[in-house]
């Protein structure tokens, strides 16, 4: 008797995503974003945004997960 891997079937989890206020103009998903913008972005583009100083570090909407 075989076992069926099930995983292979599975479609992928959607990652988590943030809504985030653009503090520069940003290019995102190709498209060209202004200042006070807001975008859907993964926990780790997020991070990368806050270092790059695109986004606010403590901001409150960030925190929260878009809705989806």
């Amino acid at each position: 008797m075989s076992k069926t891997n099930n995983e292979a079937t599975k479609p992928a989890a959607k990652p988590q995503l943030f809504k985030v206020k653009l503090l520069k103009p940003h290019t995102h998903a190709g498209e060209p974003k202004q200042v006070n913008d807001s975008i859907d972005v993964t926990a780790p583009e997020r991070e990368f945004l806050r270092r790059a100083g695109v986004v606010a570090k403590d901001e409150a909407e960030g925190s929260a997960p878009a809705a989806q």
